[in-house]
C-alpha cells in the first residue's frame, strides 16, 4: 500500500482543524452570550439586595461566581481557538512547502556575514535560501541555532549520523511536528523578550535574610488581627492607618530592586505557558533517536521537569503582576507583603533552578532545528540521507540537484571527486551550468554536514569544511577593485589551508577581475598551488587552456564540460554534464542575438 503523498496528509489535518475551528467558535459564541445573561442576571439581584433584603445577597454571590466561572473558561477557549488558529497558519505553510514554496518563513539573513567562507556564494541565508526552506523556528534562539548549524558544518561522523536519524523519526511525526510549531506561533516571542529572564538569573537575592522571612510569617497574623481589632471598636481607625505605615514601608525600602525584577520578568506568563507546552511535549515524547532521547533526559532532574518548573515560574509571576492594580496591589502588601513574598518564591525557584535554565532552552531551540530539517525531508521524500565517508576528500553522486530549484525545472547530474589532492574542472558555455553545478555540489554537501537530507539518488562524502569564491564583488567603501577583492579571497583560502585545515574548494571563473593573459597564468599557478598543498574541489571556467593541466597533472585534475548546443538560431541546453573539455561556446552567438555587430 503506497503512502499518501506529504501534501496530501497535512491538507486532511487541515480540513480537520478547520473544523475545530467553527466548532470553537460556535462554542464562543454561546460563552460571550452566556456571560452576558449573566451579568443582566446579576444586576437585578443587586438592586434587589439594597433596596429590599439582605438575603439577595447570596443571589448576588452566587451570580458573581458564574460570571468569573464563564470568564475563566472562556479565556480558556480563546486560548484553544488562539492554538487552532496558528495549527492552520502552520498546516497552511507546509501543503506551500511541498509544493516548494518557502516564503513563508524566515530566511535568518540577520545572521549573514559576507566574510563566511560560504554563506553568501550559496545563498545558505535570507530570502530564496537554504535556511528559509528548512526553517520552522518560532524562537529566536531557534533560529540562531539553525543559522549556526547551516554556518558551521559537523566534522564527526557521529554526530551526523545522530542528527540524521533524529530528522528521521520526527519526520515521520507531521502531527507532533505542527503541534509544536504551532504553540511556538501562539507564543509569538520576540527578538530579546527572554533576555531579561537570562539577566534576572543572575541577578543577587534581595531577601535571604531572617528579618524578611520572619515578616512574611508574621505579617498576615499581625495585619489581620489590627482589623479585627479595628472592627471590634477596640482600636481606632487612625491607629490601623499608622499600623499600614509599617508593612507597607517594609516593601518600600526595597521597591526599587522588587520593580527591577519585576520588569525583566513582568508580561511573560502566557510565553512561559506556551514554552512549559513546549517542555512538555519533549518530555513526555517517545522516542527512540539518540540525540531526542538524551534531550528528553535533559528535561528532566530528579523529582522535576523543565515544563513543571517553567510553569510554576509562570505562575509566581502571574501572582507577582497582580501589584499592576494599584488598589491589590496596595491591600496585598498591607496583609501579606505580597511583592516580598513573591520575589522571595521566585529567588527560591532561581536557587535551585538557574543551573538548569540555559540548557532547557537550547534544547527547544534544538529541537525546533531539527523540527524543521524533518518537514523539509517530510516535504521531499526523494531526498536521501548521505553516507558520511571516512576516505579523505571522496565525493560521489548519482543525480545530485539542486533543492531550491522546483523539480520540475531540476536537472540531476554525477558528482565524483576521487581524493585528497584531486581537482574537478569544470568548463562551458555562458549559462550552460557549470555555476548551478558547483551551487548543487556546495548546497547538498552543507545539508550532508548538517545532518539534513540532500537532493540526490545517492551521495558520499568526507566531512571536510567548504570554502568557496562565487560571486566576489568589489567594494566602493572599501577601495577594493573587483580583482584587488579576488585575491584577499584567495589569500583566505591560501591562509586556511596552510593552518591545515581540510576543506572543500567551489571556485567559479578564477580571477575575474585581470586580463586574459594575467587570467590564464595566475589560474594556473593557483591551481598547481592548491594541488601541491594536496587540496581538493572543483574549478568552473571559460578558460579552455585551464583544461589542459590534466596533461600535466594525471590523475589529479579531471575535465568536465557542460554543453551548448546552437541550432539555426536556437540555443539549446540540456544541463547535463558530460566528461572533457567543451567544445562549444556561445558568448559571439548571444551578441548577435542582441544586435550586437560582431
Amino acid at each position: 500500500m503506497n503512502k499518501p503523498l506529504p501534501a496530501a496528509v497535512y491538507r486532511k489535518m487541515l480540513d480537520e482543524a478547520l473544523v475545530q475551528k467553527e466548532a470553537l467558535k460556535k462554542r464562543s459564541a454561546i460563552f460571550s452570550a452566556a456571560r452576558l445573561a449573566a451579568f443582566l442576571c446579576f444586576a437585578v439581584p443587586v438592586y434587589f439586595a439594597f433596596a429590599l433584603a439582605a438575603v439577595y445577597w447570596l443571589v448576588v454571590v452566587t451570580f458573581l461566581a458564574l460570571i468569573i466561572w464563564l470568564m475563566v473558561r472562556h479565556a480558556r477557549l480563546v486560548e484553544r481557538q488562539n492554538l487552532n488558529n496558528a495549527r492552520i497558519q502552520a498546516l497552511e505553510q507546509e501543503i506551500e512547502a511541498c509544493a516548494g514554496n518557502y516564503s513563508s518563513f524566515d530566511g535568518c539573513s540577520r545572521f549573514l556575514d559576507p566574510a563566511h567562507p560560504y554563506a553568501a556564494d550559496l545563498d545558505i541565508l535570507g530570502d530564496f535560501s537554504l535556511c528559509q526552506a528548512v526553517n520552522r523556528a518560532e524562537t529566536p534562539l531557534g533560529m540562531e541555532t539553525l543559522a549556526g548549524w547551516l554556518l558551521n558544518p559537523l566534522s564527526g561522523p557521529e554526530k551526523i549520523k545522530a542528527r540524521q536519524e533524529a530528522v528521521e523519526e520526527l519526520s515521520a511525526m507531521p502531527g507532533w511536528r505542527v503541534e509544536f510549531r504551532a504553540l511556538g506561533i501562539v507564543a509569538g516571542e520576540e527578538q530579546g523578550q527572554m533576555a531579561s529572564l537570562a539577566k534576572w538569573l543572575e541577578m543577587p537575592a534581595l531577601f535571604t535574610s531572617g528579618f524578611y522571612k520572619a515578616a512574611i510569617l508574621l505579617t498576615p497574623l499581625i495585619s489581620f488581627s489590627m482589623l479585627a481589632l479595628l472592627l471590634s471598636g477596640i482600636i481606632t481607625i487612625k491607629l490601623f492607618f499608622l499600623y499600614l505605615l509599617i508593612p507597607l514601608s517594609i516593601v518600600g525600602m526595597r521597591a526599587k530592586g522588587i520593580n527591577a525584577r519585576h520588569m525583566m520578568l513582568s508580561r511573560k506568563v502566557d510565553l512561559m505557558k506556551k514554552y512549559a507546552a513546549r517542555f512538555g511535549m519533549v518530555e513526555t515524547g517517545r522516542f527512540s533517536s539518540v540525540l531526542m532521547q538524551e534531550y528528553n533526559a535533559g528535561l528532566r532532574h530528579g523529582g522535576f521537569t523543565a515544563g513543571g518548573s517553567i510553569r510554576q515560574l509562570s505562575r509566581i509571576t502571574s501572582s507577582l503582576d497582580t501589584r499592576l492594580n494599584f488598589l491589590a496591589g496596595l491591600a496585598l502588601n498591607v496583609f501579606l507583603l505580597w511583592d516580598i513574598r513573591q520575589i522571595r518564591r521566585l529567588e527560591l525557584w532561581q536557587n535551585k533552578y538557574r543551573e538548569f535554565i540555559p540548557r532547557w532552552f537550547e534544547v527547544i531551540a534544538e529541537t525546533e532545528v531539527l523540527a524543521g530539517m524533518a518537514a523539509f525531508r517530510y516535504a521531499n521524500p526523494g531526498y536521501i540521507f548521505p553516507h558520511i565517508d571516512n576516505e579523505k576528500f571522496h565525493m560521489i553522486a548519482e543525480d545530485a540537484g539542486h533543492p531550491l530549484i522546483p523539480s520540475s525545472e531540476r536537472v540531476g547530474n554525477e558528482i565524483l571527486l576521487n581524493g585528497r589532492g584531486n581537482f574537478n574542472i569544470i568548463t562551458g558555455a555562458n549559462m550552460a551550468g557549470k555555476s548551478t553545478y558547483l551551487r548543487t555540489i556546495g548546497v547538498n554537501l552543507v545539508l550532508a554536514l548538517s545532518g539534513c537530507p540532500v537532493c540526490a539518488k545517492s551521495f558520499s562524502c568526507y566531512p571536510a569544511g567548504i570554502f568557496t569564491s562565487l560571486k566576489t564583488s568589489d567594494s566602493l567603501s572599501a577601495s577594493q577593485s573587483y580583482f584587488f577583492a579576488e585575491l584577499l579571497r584567495m589569500k583566505e583560502l591560501i591562509d586556511r589551508l596552510s593552518r591545515g585545515e581540510e576543506l572543500f574548494i567551489l571556485l567559479d571563473e578564477i580571477l575575474k577581475g585581470t586580463n586574459s593573459a594575467d587570467k590564464q597564468a595566475g589560474s594556473v599557478a593557483l591551481l598547481e598551488q592548491l594541488i601541491g598543498m594536496e587540496a581538493s574541489g572543483f574549478i568552473a571556467t571559460h578558460d579552455l587552456e585551464l583544461g589542459k593541466l590534466a596533461d600535466a597533472f594525471p590523475g589529479r585534475v579531471t575535465n568536465y564540460r557542460f554543453e551548448a548546443k546552437i541550432n539555426g538560431d536556437n540555443l539549446d541546453f540540456d544541463y547535463k554534464l558530460l566528461p572533457g573539455i567543451a567544445q562549444n561556446m556561445n558568448a559571439t552567438f548571444l551578441m548577435k542575438r542582441m544586435g550586437i555587430t560582431i
